[in-house]
């Protein structure tokens, strides 16, 4: 069985010398690696799954390679999204419905294209079997293809396996009647960081209140991936001064240092705070 090694190294952006260099081996121990020449220890498959954010099994080669899933799903959406008993059918309207200005500038920017914001975006893609072009927007917007554990454990069977894609899609789908139930307290937290500290203007607050919680635990959710990058990437400068800036606080908070500039609830009147 084939690993997946090399796969993951280059969906995460990294060369050989940089992840090698990450888990603490030889660039040409990690390309024997790669080829299957050498089997890496217990310990040095963990450093790897921890170091490209997916499970052992998946890059070990279980179940099926996310670009396989991709290439299989954009198959499906040109041939099946008429197909109204197929459970492939609306992925062609799924895409639509979340494509964005910016998504459409990237298409016609990489891949060569002349888009126009439009209803018909996906339909036009379908008609000129605009693949990598459909393939780009599966990674980014359809779930299952970023969930490995999932991926590593989809049946080689083919039948079995497009059966599995389609309860999958099901499952993704998001409940119509997500908005009744009750936020958790780690999302309403998080929600109300935002609503609080990042919203100055009291008409955008007041819309915000009135969202339904499915809406507020999406909030909630595109934050802590957020949060996830700038704990997990150490490839970034950006991210690596902000991390040490954070850090810096921190200590300052723990030795007691910090204190709001509008917090005078102490001060007379009239005091200069800089001077006892």
């Amino acid at each position: 069985m084939k690993n997946r090694l090399k796969e993951a190294r280059l969906e995460k952006g990294l060369t050989l010398k940089q992840a090698s260099k990450h888990i603490g081996i030889r660039d040409s121990t990690l390309s024997q690696y790669e080829t299957g020449k050498r089997e890496p220890k217990l310990e040095t498959w963990i450093s790897l799954s921890d170091l490209f954010g997916v499970p052992v099994s998946y890059l070990q080669g279980f179940g099926v390679s996310r670009e396989a899933v991709i290439n299989d799903l954009v198959d499906k959406i040109i041939t099946e999204h008429d197909y109204f008993h197929s459970p492939f059918h609306n992925l062609d309207f799924d895409l639509q419905k979340k494509l964005t200005r910016k998504d459409i500038e990237f298409l016609n920017g990489t891949f060569n294209l002349y888009l126009e914001p439009s209803n018909y975006v996906i339909d036009d893609l379908i008609a000129n079997n605009e693949r990598k072009a459909l393939g780009y927007l599966v990674s980014k917007y359809i779930p299952l293809v970023n969930d490995y554990n999932f991926l590593s454990s989809v049946p080689d069977n083919v039948n079995e396996y497009f059966s599995a894609l389609g309860n999958k899609l099901a499952n993704d789908k998001p409940d119509p009647f997500d908005f009744e139930k009750e936020l958790d307290s780690a999302d309403q937290g998080v929600f109300n960081a935002v609503y609080n500290s990042m919203i100055l203007d009291s008409d955008t607050q007041k819309r915000l209140s009135d969202l339904p919680n499915s809406k507020k635990r999406d909030v909630s959710q595109k934050v802590q991936d957020l949060f996830k990058l700038l704990t997990d990437d150490t490839s970034d400068k950006r991210i690596l001064d902000i991390k040490r800036d954070v850090t810096d606080l921190l200590d300052v908070y723990g030795r007691g240092e910090y204190k709001l500039a509008t917090d005078t609830s102490n001060d007379d009147p009239g005091t200069n705070n800089d001077h006892p």
